[in-house]
Parts: C-alpha cells; sequence; structure tokens
C-alpha cells in the first residue's frame, strides 16, 4: 500500500475529480490524503478519504470574493493581484502545504498528484525531497494561457515567491512555464475529441478523458414538466449579468427555470416569475432530469451535462470559458455566446433551437458514453500508481529544452509578451 497525497485548489471542477480519483486510488488498496480547502471537507468525508485542510472555510469564502475582481484580467492591476496574495496569506499557504507534504513523505511509498499550475508545492517537495508528482490539468486552458501565466507568476507575483523559494533554500524560479511542466507525468481531465477542437495538449501529455466529480447526493427530482437549470458554478469569478441574461431568456420564451446559486449576490434582486433558486442541488441526479442547462462554460458543469446528453448553452467569459465553449460548438455539443453578444434576445434564441432540437440527445450519444465512462478515473489511477517508488530529487529544466517543447501558438505569445515588456 502507498501513500497517495492528492493536491489541489480551486472551486467544484478542480478540487471533486481529485476526489473521485482519490476514491479510486483508496479502492485499490492505497491510503488516500487530499490536500485542498476547507470547505470540501464533507464531500471527502463522504468519499472515505482522509481530509487535510489548506485553510478555513471564511478563508476560502474570503479568498474567493477577493479573487474575483482580479482572476478575468490579472495583468491589469499587477500590483493588486499582489497585494491579494499577500492579503489572504496565500505565499503562507504555499509554505504550510511544503510542510504538509514534507510531513506526511514516506521515500519510497508516496506520490503526489497535484493540480497543474497551482500544485507548486509538490514541485517545491520533488526539489527539495525527491517526491514524485503526477501534474493534473481540468481544462485545456491551464495549457492554452501557460505563457500569460509564467509571466504573472514572474513579474506580478515573483517578489513573494521568491520569498518562499529561498525560505526553504531553493533557487527563485525565474522560468515559469519550464518549472511548471517539469514532470514526466502530465495527465489532461478531457478526452482527446475534446483536445483536438482548439489548440491541443502538448506532446507527452495523457488525455485521460472527463473525470466526473464526486457531487453533493440527494434525491431524484421528479418535475412534471423538466426546467432549465441555470448555474454559474461554485466559484466567483463570473460576469454581473450572467444569471440576469440568462434568466430573463427563459422568461423571454416561457420556461420555467432552477437558478443553482450559492452566491445569492450575484443574481437579480427579484427573479422572473417561473424561475426558482436553491443554494445547491446534487447535479448528477438533475442534470439528466432537466431540459437544457444554460451555464457557464465551466469543466466540470459541461462534462456532467455531456453525461447525460443535456441541450447546453454557454453564455461563457473570462479563464477557461470561451476555450471551453468553442471547443463543445465545433464538436457539434453546444451553442455559445461571448460577453460582447448577450442580450435577453440572443440568449433566448440559442435557447429555444436547443430545446427544440429533438435530435440532439442522439448526435452526441458517443460523446455522452464517452464523457460518462469511468475509464478516464482508471487511466489517471493506473498513472499514479505507475510513480510509486520513483523517487528522484527533481532538477530545474534547461532553457532550451523547454523551447523545444513549446508549440508555435505558445511561442507566438511568449515572443509577444517579451516584446510588450520591451515597451515595442
Amino acid at each position: 500500500m502507498a501513500r497517495m497525497l492528492l493536491s489541489t485548489h480551486g472551486t467544484n471542477g478542480d478540487v471533486l475529480p481529485f476526489v473521485r480519483i482519490g476514491r479510486e486510488l483508496a479502492e485499490r488498496g492505497h491510503e488516500v490524503i487530499v490536500l485542498t480547502h476547507s470547505w470540501f471537507a464533507d464531500r471527502i468525508a463522504a468519499a472515505g478519504l482522509r481530509h487535510l485542510p489548506i485553510d478555513t472555510d471564511e478563508g476560502y469564502d474570503r479568498h474567493l470574493d477577493d479573487t474575483r475582481r482580479y482572476m478575468l484580467d490579472p495583468l491589469k492591476d499587477p500590483e493588486g493581484v499582489l497585494a491579494l496574495y499577500r492579503r489572504n496569506g496565500l505565499f503562507e499557504q504555499l509554505a504550510d502545504e511544503v510542510r504538509m507534504i514534507e510531513a506526511h513523505y514516506r521515500p519510497g511509498e508516496t506520490v503526489v498528484v497535484a493540480r497543474h499550475t497551482s500544485g507548486v508545492a509538490a514541485l517545491m517537495a520533488a526539489e527539495l525531497r525527491g517526491v514524485p508528482v503526477a501534474l493534473v490539468s481540468v481544462t485545456p486552458h491551464q495549457y492554452v494561457s501557460l505563457p500569460v501565466l509564467a509571466g504573472v507568476y514572474r513579474h506580478v507575483l515573483g517578489q513573494g515567491y521568491d520569498e518562499v523559494f529561498r525560505r526553504f533554500g531553493l533557487r527563485p524560479v525565474r522560468d515559469w512555464a519550464a518549472y511548471l511542466t517539469n514532470v514526466e507525468t502530465q495527465l489532461a481531465l478531457w478526452p482527446r475529441w475534446f483536445d483536438a477542437a482548439g489548440q491541443p495538449a502538448p506532446e507527452g501529455v495523457v488525455r485521460c478523458g472527463f473525470v466526473l466529480g464526486d457531487t453533493a447526493e440527494g434525491p431524484a427530482p421528479d418535475w412534471a414538466e423538466p426546467p432549465v437549470l441555470i448555474t454559474g458554478g461554485s466559484g466567483q469569478v463570473l460576469h454581473d449579468r450572467f444569471y440576469e441574461v440568462a434568466a430573463r431568456a427563459c422568461r423571454r420564451i416561457g420556461v420555467r427555470a432552477l437558478l443553482v446559486n450559492r452566491h445569492p449576490a450575484f443574481q437579480p434582486e427579484s427573479l422572473p416569475d417561473g424561475v426558482e433558486w436553491l443554494p445547491s442541488a446534487p447535479f448528477a441526479a438533475v442534470m439528466p432530469r432537466v431540459a437544457a442547462v444554460v451555464h457557464h462554460g465551466g469543466i466540470g458543469t459541461l462534462a456532467r451535462a455531456l453525461s447525460s446528453s443535456t441541450p447546453q448553452v454557454l453564455l461563457a467569459h473570462g479563464v477557461d470559458r470561451p476555450d471551453n465553449a468553442e471547443r463543445l460548438e465545433r464538436a457539434g455539443a453546444a451553442s455559445w455566446l461571448p460577453v460582447t453578444r448577450w442580450t435577453e434576445d440572443r440568449a433566448a434564441g440559442l435557447l429555444a433551437r436547443a430545446l427544440e432540437d429533438d435530435g440532439y440527445r442522439e448526435r452526441i450519444a458517443p460523446l455522452a458514453a464517452d464523457a460518462a465512462s469511468e475509464n478516464a478515473v482508471r487511466v489517471a489511477a493506473d498513472h499514479a500508481e505507475a510513480l510509486i517508488g520513483a523517487d528522484a530529487v527533481m532538477t530545474r529544466p534547461d532553457p532550451r529544452e523547454r523551447l523545444a517543447r513549446l508549440t508555435p501558438a505558445q511561442r507566438t505569445r511568449l515572443a509577444a509578451m517579451a516584446r510588450a515588456r520591451r515597451g515595442v
């Protein structure tokens, strides 16, 4: 039996797939410890896994509220982003995570499975102790945006990161794009068809498939007339108009809607007639029984909708959502609107067409079967198990090797960033 440390950060779409992979590893006889936010304690306990909280419920909600002002465009106010990290104690949290991993590391018997881009503590532990690490990307945007993110880590947050690295006797990172991909085992939690519908992941990354997160349990709803589900996910990085446009679109075409949102401050003061609000719902039971879903484009929501062949309309804005939406549309699985085209009429038109598409479920049946498959969980667990006993101190990559691995699109972005810094 090995000890599997699963380290992840974010909202449901970032955390719940790790819980599902952890449950698979536990069923194989391994000891599984999940390092993540305190808010997920109940979900982790329900899966029968051990939890090491990295924050408090209050701190997590405060961070979500604070982050939404910066995450949509972190380069607009670099000093504000650095202040946000310091205000929320995120550099101290990073140091604490490194210590947690070190404290639970047993040489030859421990593997860390960490979220790509935010799993810096795992990479530091690999440098310090030789801990074998698998990096897991939950959305293609984590690779698409890597040159930009590397610039943010280096030029916006570099001062704070440098302090933490020096505290552990490590050299500060200068090439973050190389550092954040400096492990052999990199897993992508999406299928090949989704990968091919946009900029593909780098060569060598294993496309496991969608991993549906363990969700809150609850009874299957029994509606005389299935409503339209409206959800903007569990986070707060969301456009202020999302719920208003979605709710008014439902009213426009005269359909009932179920609006699920645990952050009521985002929704209109008064909802239109026929729109019911709930703070949470068991999506695994709800999604197959709604007529359609209008959502923000989060990877967990779209995968859950695909698995139940539920028609989707995406009002996608910020971070990975437009990229996810374009991939779905190219695959013929959804329609979407960028924020510049958000109107009640346009959203209502897309929703009406989705509801009238009688051949939708039959047309996407192969994609639905793929999304609902448990094979992705098994593939991810297999690759994690393959690292047992693979301890070796991680060395920094040669920058020339990193440049050779970049895709043409990533080279173009990197060159543009360099020109911008020089004022060209």
